[in-house]
């Protein structure tokens, strides 16, 4: 994965997985989307690890009813 930053920082590919990481998880919970689980990502190669990632809201926030006022932080 490649990326590039606008204000001329560059990131670690870790930061970068992480604040792409943090935007699914946003844009998902924005859209009503179940994303508290545990979820298992496998690889069919032998030279990809497989993984194994927990998610858990520590907070008590709800999407709106109706599903288009929702405000991004």
């Amino acid at each position: 994965m490649t990326t590039s930053s606008n204000d001329g920082c560059s990131e670690s590919p870790s930061e970068a997985f992480e604040r792409a990481l943090a935007t699914l998880l946003r844009e998902s919970f924005a859209r009503g989307t179940e994303v508290e689980d545990t979820w298992e990502v496998t690889s069919p190669s032998d030279l990809v690890p497989d993984w194994r990632i927990s998610i858990e809201k520590t907070s008590g926030a709800a999407p709106p009813d109706n599903g288009c006022d929702f405000v991004d932080e």
